[in-house]
């Protein structure tokens, strides 16, 4: 491996981390912010994504 190679995996990796870094500020902001729903579960009940009808529970 040579000098130009490493320093790119060296920019992708501190990219990623950034990455998650900033996911992870944004999804506790946003669970703060929203009585403690998360943005996925935010995102499935206002997408109206239901469960097919031999996957949900019975009563």
């Amino acid at each position: 491996m040579n000098a130009e190679s490493i320093a790119g995996l060296i920019g992708l990796a501190v990219g990623l981390l950034v990455l998650v870094a900033l996911s992870v500020f944004e999804s506790r902001t946003y669970r703060r912010e929203h009585d403690g729903e998360g943005m996925l579960h935010h995102w499935f009940t206002h997408q109206h994504l239901h469960m097919p009808h031999w996957k949900r529970p019975r009563h």
